[in-house]
């Protein structure tokens, strides 16, 4: 997402906090959005523990304590590393319970799973009649890709079906070129990425439908009679594709979101267990006499209490990183129908 992209706002964008206009704001928003929804989940991780690793090397060689102090004096390193493991416990114990609650719909009886099952071929078979196939794909990102094609198709042909004074048929080509631009977008985007990957929900977030619909109601309002029978059912149409592509999206969003719970939950199982033998290990091995001398001006013995209590710590990064991600995509598309989060930036626009 370039600087230029702030003054656009999406329906996944509009969670994350605009900052002032300007280079600087223009940064900021960049970065919060990298962070939050783009950066690779476990780059965030690692980025995270070296924060922890060096802020706890700097505390304690420039705080207000000598390394002296802040090592072997007060709550000793070896006890808080023992309230560390604690946490971590109740932590992974807390979270994998909310992983079940995510997925318990996949645990309901026959009767729920055959409604979930006919709800999604109700779903396939009205895709396939704006998709003009006889069978939609099976892939997800085919799925949503061919469902924005067949978007852009009929929102660059709607200007075609329209009569009418020039406000109207200028309004209503504005419509099919900002359409057009943002769905050619998203088809670019999706044409590499892999369903299951952020990338793929990225793309078809980046498609804003509430804004769209919102237009086309704005202009079936203000051009009412102007507009003939074939005309409004034009418009009604265009309205409609565009519910069911949000209803498709929605669908996909979700499963995403529940495979990102499972990612999130197998990652958390992986780092957990080694967090707390090494917190139980460096209780056991650390004594104030332990690792004497330094190494790059820092003592030894605080390269060690860091390296520990950054590791016994790496379930909450971990936790941090997946949670922000998200919190952020389903905030996004908290409202069904055209409504945004952050609809005061859309009414501006």
């Amino acid at each position: 997402m370039t600087g230029a992209d702030i003054d656009s706002p999406t329906e996944i964008t509009d969670t994350i906090e605009q900052p002032d206009r300007g280079p600087l704001g223009e940064a900021v928003f960049d970065f919060k959005r990298w962070f939050l929804l783009d950066a690779n989940r476990w780059l965030v991780v690692g980025l995270l523990g070296a924060g922890t690793f060096l802020l706890t090397i700097a505390v304690g060689t420039f705080g207000p304590v000598s390394a002296q102090r802040f090592l072997a004096q007060g709550i000793s390193p070896a006890s808080a590393l023992v309230e560390l493991m604690k946490t971590v416990v109740s932590v992974v114990t807390i979270v994998l319970s909310i992983n079940q609650l995510v997925l318990s719909p996949e645990l309901g009886p026959v009767s729920d799973q055959r409604s979930r099952l006919e709800d999604t071929m109700e779903l396939r078979r009205q895709s396939e009649g704006l998709l003009d196939d006889t069978v939609s794909p099976l892939s997800p990102g085919q799925y949503l890709d061919d469902l924005v094609s067949a978007l852009r198709e009929r929102a660059t042909s709607l200007p075609d079906t329209i009569d009418g004074d020039a406000d109207l048929r200028s309004d209503v080509k504005e419509f099919a070129r900002d359409f057009d631009a943002e769905a050619r977008s998203v088809n670019d985007d999706l044409e590499d990425a892999k369903f299951g990957d952020f990338e793929a929900v990225a793309a078809v977030m980046n498609l804003d439908t509430s804004g769209k619909i919102r237009q086309l109601r704005l202009i079936r309002k203000e051009y009412s009679e102007q507009l003939d029978d074939d005309e409004r059912e034009a418009l009604v149409e265009m309205i409609n594709a565009i519910e069911l592509f949000v209803t498709a999206r929605g669908y996909l969003k979700t499963t995403y979101i529940r495979t990102e719970f499972i990612n999130f939950s197998r990652a958390l199982l992986y780092i957990g267990l080694p967090s707390l033998l090494i917190a139980l290990y460096a209780t056991q091995i650390y004594d104030p006499g332990v690792f004497p001398g330094t190494t790059l001006a820092v003592e030894n013995r605080l390269w060690f209490v860091s390296g520990a209590i950054t590791i016994s710590l790496l379930p909450f990064v971990t936790l941090t990183s997946y949670i922000s991600r998200l919190a952020t995509v389903s905030q996004s598309t908290l409202f069904i129908g055209p409504f945004v989060a952050g609809s005061e930036k859309h009414e501006e626009d």
